[in-house]
């Protein structure tokens, strides 16, 4: 903990307490007790000897007095009595600063008496600061004692208090001090002045014993319990916040930064840790650009009672430093086959820079083609300031721009499940989802949602078949369940993919259908990762083996055909899931002002290469300001921040190494196209399903029983066994078809 050498008299509306003593209220940061014990501690040789030496001054005038004593007079300020002539000293010494001679003198005016009820209160007033100042905190607590009699409102103030604290710890109680701080800002009958002077100062002493989340903490509930009206009182909050800050260490604002939680970001007291951060940044012309971006956002998305703190940052930089140019890169294929998909993603982004542009914030664009021949160079020449690059959508391009050096010079997140000769999170970044993604949707759904730990995997014999086959399998491991079979099927031969099926269920295809027994395959569920035209040939196989009891798993690729499906065959497909990066009705505000903006400029309903861009604009307007001279670990901390606003698609995840994760949503099949997973719905499907296969499996097993018991009835009409086991089953069947038609 850190005690102030003296106590900082900017506190004061004036510097002599004599005219204004402790009432009258300041905005100006007042230190805190703790602040500066150590300067203390090296001043108090320096304060005792210059007390000891008016202590000499004192005892000489005694000794050389004690002769003959005068006898005391009424003072005569024209004569120029010793009590004027003390208060004069006094006021001089108090003027001065002298806090060993004020002490003295202060105490010697209050022990002759003679005073005022006005001049004994400014004298304890004096002393008590004096004393504190001096080390002598016993003798600064009696001396405010006797203050709040002569003064009760004294004790309301901060100033009162801040002596208070300080003499408490120099008596060796820092803990009582604490408390007393919180009691102050918990107290509602007290001044709000006081209130939060008192929650700052131990907000502060909490920062410099580096307890950042507690000390966040403190300012959150100070802010939330602001007085009305509570705009005006959390302005004042905000204000002084911001005045604390700029006297605060950088590291102290570094760590402070970054604890900032994604979705607190743009919330008291975090933006204004931002907005000291902003300021900071805006005092050099290369860190200029970040600092514009920031002071945006903070315009834009931070909830600050006080609209004019953003403006009284931004302006005086803005006016030194200018409007800053730079922005954000994409590399996208605008002419080509894949020249649909590039102006999809650009459609998104000048949605985005629109929405932007009309809340005051700047975001400037530039467009690379990919398809075009001189695109690299392209990407050579862009400015420094164009500080962060989305794109490009195809590995081949990725792999140039890895060659070439590129992603080095700015942070480059490409439009694709996995970067080709680049390491995520140090290399370079992703702004898309992956297989993972889809086979931990699939299989978190299974073994969570379901009780399902049992599965087959059915894949063609190709490059994707076999590499998503592989990551579902891992994903299975690590959800601590167990691929119990595994079968393929040659993707151009669909003929022949039945008899892939068969094996992979246990079936003996050249068993005639009506003379095979039923048989349990040692799965639960099936992951067929192809596409929707091979699911709807290779799904209905399962069930020309009798085999309908399966949760069918397919890749996010559904989503594209069952798109363009009108008449979906739905007993096929009853228990069927799917994952996706995007919902087209979904109601979540993102998604909602993504819409919105195209049916505005009528450019029809957005999908997910246009939410792509939209969310990446605004993600990259987000991003927290990166140098020049960025590091992996500065761009995997910013991405802790970014990440944390209201998607227009399925949410992305980064972990601290700056690996992605999409959050996939789930969708099922529909007879006319996709629709949300109705969890509830799709376990009483699979519960029912289980039921019926059952129930199917037990009546042909009575079907085959009646038809042998009948033959023989007809070899043998008098055999009294034959006929009760006959006629006992057909009261079965009756009985347990009565229950169905019950049920």
């Amino acid at each position: 903990m850190h005690l102030p050498s003296r106590l900082n008299m900017d506190s004061f509306a004036c510097p002599r307490i004599a005219r204004t003593g402790f009432f009258v209220p300041n905005t100006a940061p007042a230190p805190t007790p703790w602040q500066v014990m150590r300067q203390h501690q090296k001043h108090t040789a320096a304060i005792t000897t210059r007390a000891l030496a008016v202590l000499l001054v004192m005892a000489l005038a005694l000794v050389t007095g004690c002769a003959k004593r005068p006898v005391p007079t009424t003072p005569d300020a024209a004569s120029g009595s010793p009590a004027s002539s003390t208060a004069t000293q006094a006021d001089k010494a108090w003027e001065a600063e002298d806090h060993a001679s004020s002490e003295v003198l202060n105490r010697r005016l209050l022990d002759r008496g003679g005073l005022t009820k006005t001049q004994q209160a400014m004298a304890w007033e004096r002393l008590a600061v004096s004393a504190v100042n001096n080390g002598h905190g016993h003798v600064s607590l009696e001396a405010l004692r006797k203050l709040t009699t002569l003064r009760p409102g004294s004790s309301d103030t901060w100033q009162w208090n801040e002596v208070y604290l300080r003499a408490l710890i120099l008596i060796g109680h820092p803990d009582q001090a604490r408390l007393h701080m919180d009691s102050l800002l918990r107290d509602h009958q007290r001044p709000w002045e006081l209130r939060f002077r008192a929650g700052l100062s131990l907000a502060r002493d909490q920062w410099n014993e580096r307890r950042y989340e507690q000390a966040m903490q403190t300012l959150e509930r100070l802010y939330g319990a602001s007085p009305a009206p509570a705009p005006v009182s959390q302005a004042s909050l905000e204000r002084a916040f911001l005045e604390e800050l700029k006297i605060t260490d950088r590291r102290t604002l570094d760590d402070l930064a970054s604890i900032i939680p994604p979705e607190s970001q743009w919330n008291f007291p975090y933006t204004i840790v931002r907005l000291e951060q902003a300021r900071r940044f805006g005092q050099s012309t290369d860190t200029w650009p970040q600092a514009w971006q920031l002071l945006n956002n903070l315009s834009r998305l931070g909830n600050i009672a006080d609209p004019s703190l953003v403006a009284m940052v931004a302006s005086p930089l803005q006016q030194e430093q200018g409007v800053p140019g730079g922005g954000v890169a994409l590399a996208l294929p605008m002419s080509g086959p894949y020249a649909e998909i590039g102006w999809k993603v650009l459609r998104g982004v000048g949605a985005a820079q629109w929405e932007a542009l009309t809340g005051g914030a700047q975001l400037n664009i530039r467009v690379i083609n990919t398809e075009a021949s001189d695109w690299i160079e392209r990407i050579e020449a862009l400015p420094s300031g164009f500080a962060i690059m989305g794109g490009p959508l195809r590995q081949d391009k990725f792999e140039a721009l890895v060659n070439r050096g590129l992603t080095t010079k700015r942070p480059c997140f490409a439009f694709l499940p996995r970067l080709s000769g680049a390491v995520e999170g140090m290399d370079a970044w992703r702004f898309f989802s992956s297989p993972r993604d889809e086979a931990r949707a699939l299989v978190s759904l299974a073994v969570g949602e379901t009780a399902i730990n049992e599965f087959a995997v059915l894949y063609p014999q190709e490059p994707y078949g076999n590499r998503s086959s592989e990551v579902f399998m891992a994903e299975v491991e690590d959800w601590f369940g167990e691929v119990t079979a595994i079968g393929s099927y040659p993707p151009a031969q669909p003929t022949q993919w039945s008899k892939s099926v068969a094996p992979l269920l246990g079936v003996d295809s050249a068993i005639p259908e009506e003379e095979r027994e039923p048989v349990a395959p040692p799965f639960q569920a099936i992951f067929v990762p192809d596409g929707w035209s091979q699911a709807k040939i290779l799904i209905p196989q399962l069930f020309f083996y009798n085999e309908d009891r399966l949760l069918v798993l397919g890749p996010a690729l559904w989503g594209q055909g069952l798109a363009k499906d009108e008449n979906v065959e739905m007993n096929y497909f009853r228990t069927a899931v799917f994952p996706g990066p995007w919902w087209a009705d979904n109601p979540a505000p993102g998604t909602s002002a993504l819409r919105t903006a195209l049916a505005a400029d009528g450019l029809g309903a957005p999908d997910f290469w246009v939410a792509l861009g939209y969310d990446f604009m605004r993600f990259a307007g987000m991003m927290p300001p990166l140098s020049s001279n960025f590091n992996p670990d500065s761009v995997n901390s910013a991405l802790q921040i970014a990440a944390g606003f209201d998607w227009s698609m399925a949410p992305l995840v980064w972990d601290v190494a700056g690996r992605v994760q999409q959050e996939l949503f789930l969708f099922r099949p529909t007879r006319k196209g996709i629709a949300p997973l109705d969890l509830e719905l799709l376990n009483k499907r699979l519960e029912d399903t289980r039921k019926r296969h059952e129930q199917r499996v037990i009546a042909n097993q009575e079907k085959r029983e009646l038809d042998e018991l009948k033959k023989l009835q007809e070899a043998q009409p008098d055999n009294e066994e034959v006929n009760q086991r006959l006629q006992l089953l057909l009261d079965t069947i009756e009985q347990r078809k009565a229950e169905e038609n019950e049920q």
